[in-house]
């Protein structure tokens, strides 16, 4: 019988990383230090709608609809209004180029043609700028990318957005060089009721199996014992300072960002944008890095106009320390710039993650290229790894697993 694995964390990464490991048939034990699984991930459910406390969906894959399938979660695909997606420039546009600054981003693209890739070292500004032209980056690039990185293109490393084999650190896939299956349904997902129904979906699935899900539980590692660290950059440079002293210096150089997620329900007007959300340049008049239009996603989040503004990151660390009513006054004047009039707010839900997404600098570039390799009975899942994403992050999840239980 297979020794039991120990996986440190109860996010969407551990409790996926368990659960394809108990479908493998190795057993497995899951500590969390918090009180409820789903890490960053949440909802909650309000007098006025569903509210998320991070991603309000991931990009389906035939592996995710398997997993849903078997722990019984319902998958719902956005509805056909969320089609329209917008950038800002003065307005919401859903083109943010003219003709002219268009005309040079195609050039530049056929210019490159088949050598597109970034060189080591390369920032996302410098590599836009090559390819794409000065106005491509400052008005399409840098906000598509502000909304994954939370982010400038000056700051981002071009190698580790483009790269899709997370720098080598991917482990290997257990089918090989097949194709990978394609899903039923292509595009973003989200569970009916919200993504911690996925979270607690799994959660009942591994405890059915007999899997214990200790909560409220500090992690130490223990000499020897096989274990699967599923926490953020810091955590895990934490428990390996005494294992693995050489990654746990690594891994503290992993920079963390802020960010702030805020829920608005409005009443339904005609000026409101109709589509999945927005996204904003750096330093403009609207402080955000985007918002989401959560009643044109998926059926049945809100009969209200239900707006998910995300903001922080790089450019805007400060946000994050807003009182209540500073955040409102941000809040109600960027839907007021957004829809081109003042609307009474009926309500407002804030969550503040100080330490949320990791800093996909050349830094990390760095920093991942020169990772020194773990004991072979340590492993790591998380987003710092080179590839950012909830799908991202459950395909390493089943790597790290078919691995484990191929050993």
């Amino acid at each position: 019988m297979k020794r039991e694995i120990t996986i440190i964390g109860a996010g969407i990464s551990g409790l996926t990383t368990a659960y394809f490991l108990v479908k493998a048939g190795v057993p497995v034990r899951v500590l969390e230090k918090q009180s409820r699984v789903g890490g960053l991930l949440g909802t909650q459910q309000t007098p006025h709608g569903l509210v998320e406390t991070a991603a309000n969906g991931l990009i389906n894959t035939a592996r995710l609809e398997a997993l849903c399938a078997d722990i019984g979660v319902t998958l719902l695909s956005l509805q056909p209004q969320s089609r329209s997606r917008y950038f800002w420039r003065d307005h919401p546009r859903r083109w943010p180029l003219t003709v002219g600054e268009s005309v040079r981003m195609t050039a530049g693209l056929v210019r490159h043609l088949g050598h597109w890739r970034p060189v080591a070292g390369e920032t996302l500004d410098g590599w836009g700028t090559r390819l794409l032209g000065a106005a491509a980056v400052q008005h399409a690039l840098t906000p598509a990318m502000g909304g994954i990185y939370a982010s400038d293109a000056d700051q981002l490393s071009a190698s580790l957005i483009f790269n899709r084999k997370g720098l080598g650190l991917e482990p290997a896939n257990p089918n090989g060089n097949a194709k990978p299956a394609k899903p039923a349904r292509r595009g973003t997902v989200s569970p009916k009721g919200g993504m911690q129904e996925l979270m607690d979906g799994l959660s009942n699935y591994l405890r059915q199996q007999g899997v214990s899900i200790e909560l409220n539980r500090g992690a130490q590692l223990e000499r020897d014992a096989p274990t699967v660290i599923c926490t953020s950059a810091a955590h895990a440079a934490e428990l390996l300072s005494n294992h693995a002293p050489e990654v746990s210096q690594a891994l503290r150089q992993v920079e963390l960002l802020p960010i702030v997620t805020a829920t608005c329900f409005y009443e339904h007007s005609p000026r409101q944008p109709q589509g999945f959300g927005c996204l904003f340049p750096r330093h403009g008049e609207i402080r955000a890095l985007g918002v989401l239009f959560n009643d044109c996603l998926f059926e049945g989040r809100s009969a209200l106009r239900s707006e998910n503004w995300i903001l922080g990151g790089a450019s805007d660390r400060e946000v994050v320390h807003l009182s209540d009513a500073e955040l409102e006054t941000t809040l109600r004047r960027n839907h007021a710039l957004l829809v081109g009039a003042e609307e009474p707010l009926l309500s407002y839900h804030v969550t503040r993650w100080p330490q949320a997404l990791p800093h996909y600098t050349l830094a990390l570039e760095r920093v991942l290229t020169t990772l020194p390799p773990l004991p072979k009975h340590l492993a790591l899942v998380g987003n710092y790894l080179g590839q950012i994403g909830l799908a991202k992050i459950i395909e390493r999840a089943y790597r790290v697993a078919s691995q484990i239980a191929d050993a």
